[in-house]
């Protein structure tokens, strides 16, 4: 059973599917072009000899019709045979109207009537070919004859017929099948051996990719497969390593996601958790401190409450299942609603706030969804900008789009994170609060709006955030 197997998973093989598909191309061509090359020099030399025996004949005819002109069968075959067949290895017959044999140096009895088709056709004044064995006794192998019609004042008086063997010519054409079919035999040896070759530098390097892919499956992404060729096996092979690279980097961000939502969660935990059994002391009983500790139990609680909800959006973006309700609303307001809610914190934070929001059109949008997306960014600005900093915001219309700017002149983002800024689990400074979402998260949710969101950024200089949407026609 196992044999079997093994003669199955060769069969099937990619080298040996190559070496079959050459090896029958070549064998169908060798052969079509053997068997052409084999009937053109057969069709050669059957028609070399059919037009020297033809030749000989007619110009026999043509003499005896001219010069001897004589009944005297006999001394027409010597005087033929003297001046025209001497020199051919050939046997001739003459015949009279009715097809039987006056002379004949085959050995057949004079008066024996012959039917063959060169005959007749001479005998209806036309000179004619017949190839085959003969039906009498007076040769088994295969013949060639010529019949030309004998005339005296064109008058046929008989048939002139040369027959000749085909034992030469046939033996000749066995040899050159022989030579054709030996050099299609090296053809075919030396062609399988070459696709073997050829075979070899596909599939070596498509094993390599396939074994890398296999350890891979396993979970050994350090691994790297050469490019060998620069064909699809190798474009497969950067494939499969950029594909490494990429779980690479992904899982990277995963642990470090882990590790940062563990801290993240950890902290406001443990908070509460001290909190909480510290005010269940009966013999606690400050005030100011329980309203403290309450006030802690809160923040903290929100805090939970805000990473529990970047988790449950980032699952319904993980899987394409975020969605937007829209609505008619004003952004204008919308912002103005954000900067008073804000700016507590703001003012908690020493840090000052401009901004500048003009009379903007009424759009369709998801109220909750932008809301979100303008205290992640106000929120990104205030974790990363300095007490004594500012924060600006600026929302105005320009052509068909709404041109929200949000600017600080806090740290900035150096030049070589900028373009991950917007990646998942991507936190540019690991010592700040956060999961890394909220930027992707937020983009997503203006893409779904039909806007746009970017990030302009130069490190110690601060940040600016624009985001663009798209006026619609209500």
């Amino acid at each position: 059973m196992r044999v079997v197997r093994n003669i199955k998973f060769r069969i099937r093989s990619i080298k040996f599917r190559i070496i079959g598909y050459y090896f029958i191309t070549i064998l169908i061509t060798i052969s079509l072009l053997g068997l052409v090359l084999w009937i053109g020099i057969k069709e050669y030399y059957y028609k070399t000899m059919e037009s020297t025996l033809k030749d000989q004949v007619n110009l026999s005819t043509k003499f005896y019709s001219k010069y001897l002109n004589t009944s005297d069968v006999k001394r027409v075959y010597e005087d033929l045979e003297e001046s025209f067949f001497s020199n051919l290895d050939v046997e001739v017959q003459i015949l009279d109207r009715e097809s039987r044999v006056i002379w004949d140096d085959l050995g057949i009895v004079p008066g024996t009537r012959l039917d063959y088709a060169d005959i007749r056709r001479a005998l209806q004044n036309d000179t004619a070919v017949w190839i085959g064995k003969p039906d009498g006794s007076y040769s088994s192998n295969k013949i060639m004859s010529v019949s030309a019609p004998l005339k005296i004042d064109s008058n046929i008086i008989g048939v002139l017929r040369v027959v000749s063997t085909m034992d030469l010519v046939d033996n000749l054409l066995k040899s050159i099948g022989i030579l054709i079919a030996f050099v299609g035999l090296i053809v075919m040896v030396t062609t399988t051996i070459l696709s073997a070759v050829i075979s070899n530098t596909i599939t070596r390097p498509l094993k390599k990719v396939t074994n890398a892919a296999k350890s891979m499956a396993k979970g050994q992404f350090d691994l790297k497969v050469e490019k060998i060729y620069e064909d699809e096996v190798g474009t497969m092979a950067e494939t499969l390593n950029y594909m490494a690279q990429e779980i690479n980097k992904s899982e990277k961000l995963k642990n470090e996601f882990i590790s940062s939502i563990s801290h993240e969660l950890k902290t406001p935990l443990t908070s509460i958790k001290g909190w909480a059994l510290t005010l269940k002391l009966k013999e606690f009983t400050d005030v100011e401190q329980r309203e403290k500790g309450l006030d802690i139990i809160i923040q903290e609680s929100k805090r939970l409450s805000l990473l529990v909800n970047e988790l449950l959006d980032f699952s319904k973006f993980a899987s394409a299942k975020m969605k937007v309700t829209l609505e008619e609303m004003n952004v204008g307001d919308l912002l103005e609603d954000i900067v008073l809610e804000m700016e507590p914190r703001i003012k908690r934070s020493n840090i000052n706030l401009e901004y500048d929001i003009k009379p903007l059109p009424i759009i369709e949008g998801d109220r909750n969804r932008l809301k979100q997306v303008f205290i992640n960014v106000i929120d990104n600005s205030l974790k990363f900008t300095e007490p004594g900093g500012t924060i600006q915001i600026k929302a105005e219309l320009q052509g068909d789009f709404i041109d929200i700017s949000i600017k600080d002149n806090g740290l900035g983002i150096k030049t070589e994170y900028l373009p991950k800024v917007k990646e998942k689990f991507y936190k540019g400074n690991s010592s700040k609060h956060g999961s890394g979402l909220g930027l992707a998260i937020s983009d997503e949710i203006i893409n779904l709006h039909g806007g746009s969101l970017d990030i302009i950024s130069k490190y110690k200089n601060g940040t600016e955030v624009n985001i663009k949407l798209k006026v619609r026609n209500l």
